[in-house]
């Protein structure tokens, strides 16, 4: 039996399998994230233990004999959020989470100070980052930044509760912007032209490699066996990617969850920043190119809110059982800015082509194109840098829709795989590095794609509408971007 636990942004998941990855229990505890003023996102590090006894507590009590029989543990967790410890392992703040955006000074300068900086990390200087994070720490609360003994990331933080011992794995110190995504390593070149101080920076090794053992205090309380060992984990798109088997070059997937996530398996670091794609260490050998959107299913959230319709899924029922092809209505989805292609975080959302006609179901339509858009153009970068995916698979809460699925299809030119059950990805992720690091068992026999997998095929005869829409949506976008660039303090 293993267990796979997953620290998200939102919650805490975690999963029982057994030998055969079979599903025996699984269980989900929410927290919140503070949100005090603009651009601030941060949570205590302590709701995190508490979710994990809260899930461990429900899988006890769901299959307590195969929860006793526990062999090892695996994680998974959100990336880029910054943890810092003091000397005797005790928080100094709040972590500060991926999309806290008060690092944007911070990015500016960054690049000028280590020169090939985006070349190293994988990625142009961006305020998600932990390092953009550290250093607003550094100027805006010097207090609390001369405590740090250690930075560390949302699941390593919670294996140490566990264990004792600090570590980190690659694939999570590879979104941090403080690593060598070709070496593998902490980056001296980052860490010294930022002024950061090495010896904080965690022990690496690779996901499925045994980071330490259960405290035995812990364990009774926990009602697990003393001494059983916790593979280290990996940052949850890496895990994510185990979890649906996208190990292998080529392999790949797409996320069309809050925000949305593009993700390519690969063999080899090729980074392309000024494509604005993250390339990242993956949590087993290898890496991964990925864009990132910051805007996917909430568009349609957002939407739905504001056309006051109360159900999603009814008004994406509606969108279908009326469409005839491509909305008339153009929606530009910047909602909270973009990363994938555009790189801009003060990017806003547009509607072009509203009319007193225009009703909720155009909107919705609109909406829904727009998202498949973006990822239209990110395929179109991929496979520009040399990481097309000839299958790719679909996760998501937006891939629960197979109208939304199709379209997609239809714009990428393919067939598409829905995965079923794939919001256990990253739960699963982490189960299955745990079984690799207690039983040494190749990589590529246990991270298998699902077995339950739906053909999603494209709307053939609206292929060429939509692209040309599609060229329509990239030439709309300098309106936005001049939108942005006047909107910006001083207009630059």
């Amino acid at each position: 039996m293993y267990l796979g636990i997953d620290v998200g942004t939102t919650a805490t998941k975690a999963i029982l399998v057994d030998e055969s990855q079979r599903t025996l229990a699984r269980a989900t505890r929410d927290y919140a994230t503070s949100r005090p003023g603009p651009g601030i996102s941060e949570q205590d590090p302590a709701l995190w233990i508490e979710a994990l006894q809260s899930v461990l507590t429900s899988l006890r009590q769901a299959q307590p004999e195969a929860f006793a029989a526990v062999r090892a543990l695996g994680f998974s967790g959100q990336m880029h959020s910054l943890v810092t410890l003091d000397a005797d392992h005790q928080v100094v703040r709040p972590a500060i989470l991926w999309n806290d955006s008060r690092g944007a000074e911070q990015c500016t300068s960054m690049a000028a100070r280590v020169p090939g900086l985006a070349e190293i990390s994988g990625v142009v200087p961006m305020t998600s980052f932990t390092a953009a994070k550290l250093l607003w720490m550094r100027d805006n609360e010097p207090k609390h930044y001369d405590r740090i003994a250690h930075v560390m990331l949302a699941k390593d933080y919670v294996r140490l509760w566990l264990t004792g011992e600090i570590a980190s794995d690659m694939s999570d110190a590879g979104g941090t912007q403080l690593f060598d995504q070709a070496r593998r390593q902490w980056s001296p070149a980052i860490l010294n032209g930022l002024g950061i101080d090495p010896g904080w920076m965690p022990p690496l090794m690779e996901g499925y490699q045994i980071a330490g053992r259960l405290r035995p205090a812990i364990a009774g309380a926990l009602g697990l066996r003393a001494g059983i060992p916790l593979a280290c984990g990996g940052a949850d798109v890496g895990t994510g990617a185990i979890g649906l088997g996208c190990a292998a070059p080529g392999s790949g997937f797409i996320s069309l969850g809050t925000g949305v996530v593009y993700f390519v398996a690969q063999d080899r670091y090729a980074p392309k920043p000024d494509l604005v794609l993250h390339n990242f260490a993956h949590c087993t050998p290898g890496w991964y190119q990925m864009a990132a959107m910051l805007n996917g299913a909430s568009a349609l959230a957002w939407a739905s809110k504001l056309t006051g319709a109360a159900d999603i899924g009814a008004l994406l029922a509606k969108v279908e059982a009326r469409y005839a092809g491509p909305s008339s209505v153009m929606f530009l989805p910047y909602l909270s800015g973009e990363r994938t292609p555009h790189g801009d975080g003060d990017l806003r959302g547009a509607f072009l082509g509203l009319s007193p006609a225009t009703d909720p179901i155009d909107i919705a339509q609109a909406v829904i194109e727009g998202v498949a858009f973006s990822i239209r153009q990110a395929d179109d970068l991929l496979t520009e840098a040399g990481s097309p995916c000839p299958v790719p698979g679909l996760i998501g809460g937006g891939a629960q829709s197979l109208f939304w699925c199709r379209i997609l299809a239809t714009l990428l030119g393919r067939d598409l795989a829905r995965y079923d059950e794939a919001d256990l990805g990253p739960s699963l992720g982490a189960a299955r590095l745990a079984m690799i690091g207690e039983s040494g068992v190749d990589i590529a026999l246990i991270a298998k794609p699902p077995e339950k997998v739906e053909a999603v095929r494209p709307l053939a005869e609206q292929a060429e509408a939509y692209q040309h829409r599609f060229e329509t949506f990239k030439a709309m976008f300098p309106a936005v971007a001049s939108y942005a660039s006047l909107s910006r303090p001083n207009g630059d």
